[in-house]
This record gives structure tokens, C-alpha cells and sequence, in this order.
């Protein structure tokens, strides 16, 4: 796999004709921030990555920064060389593991059937919307791959 670095955020951007100064008030950034993003003068944090790549619907963006960015999360993908099918699935498992967790959370947290904790519905909902973009992914593969 390639190294996803700051001209990957602004090439997705550029793809979608997505004006700077538009994205970075979609993200609640300043433009400025945004820019230095895109510059790599400074280095975004995953969730703003995450939201990144929602605003630019490049869902596989988030996941490759990371793979780039982090190695606590490279080493979760230590037998998957490149974005292949086995990344796919790995990446699949690891993102409803994350579902599953929160899950068991929201269950213990809402007899009554409501998530009363705002940060744990902020985070069931995100983490939802990565399992579904990696599981998408997994899908395209197989799809594919006959």
C-alpha cells in the first residue's frame, strides 16, 4: 500500500470540486486550518480525517491515513501487504469489533430501548458508519474477485 500523505486529502477534495474555503466550513474548521492540512504543515487528527472523508465520500481515505500515520494501527494489519481483499477483511473485522463493543455498551446503557449517554450515541453512530464503508469495501472485493 501506498503512503497516504496530505496531497491524498487534497487530491479527494480536488476530485470532488469541493472549494476549500466550502469544505473546511462543512468540516467547522478555518480555512486556514484546512489548508495547512492539505500542506502538511500540520498533521489532522483521525477524527477529522474520518470527517474528511465523509465530505469528500472517499470512504476508504480514513483507513488509509491511518495505515500511513499510525503504527499501533499498521501493526493490526502486519499481514496485509497491500489493499487487497485480505486488507479488506481484516479491516472489516476490526471495524465491527468496534461495533460490537459499543453495542454490548448501548445494550447495558438502555434498558428502555434509548441511548441516554450523548457521547457513547456520537460514537456508536461513527463507528456504524466506518463498519458499514469497510464492509462496502469487503463486498466490492468479492464482488470482484469471482
Amino acid at each position: 500500500m501506498s503512503e497516504c500523505t496530505n496531497i491524498d486529502l487534497e487530491n479527494a477534495r480536488l476530485r470532488r470540486k469541493i472549494p476549500r474555503w466550502k469544505l473546511a466550513g462543512m468540516l467547522g474548521v478555518s480555512e486556514s486550518t484546512l489548508a495547512r492540512w492539505e500542506n502538511g504543515d500540520i498533521r489532522p487528527e483521525p477524527d477529522d480525517v474520518d470527517r474528511y472523508a465523509t465530505a469528500v465520500n472517499d470512504p476508504t481515505l480514513w483507513h488509509r491515513w491511518m495505515l500511513s500515520t499510525y503504527d499501533s494501527y499498521r501493526r493490526r494489519y502486519v499481514n496485509c501487504v497491500d489493499q487487497s481483499l485480505q486488507t479488506s477483511i481484516s479491516r472489516s473485522k476490526y471495524e465491527m469489533e468496534d461495533v460490537i463493543a459499543l453495542q454490548e455498551r448501548a445494550g447495558r446503557d438502555a434498558l428502555d430501548g434509548a441511548i441516554d449517554d450523548p457521547k457513547l450515541k456520537a460514537d456508536y453512530a461513527k463507528e456504524i458508519r466506518e463498519a458499514v464503508a469497510a464492509l462496502s469495501d469487503t463486498l466490492q472485493r468479492l464482488g470482484t474477485s469471482n
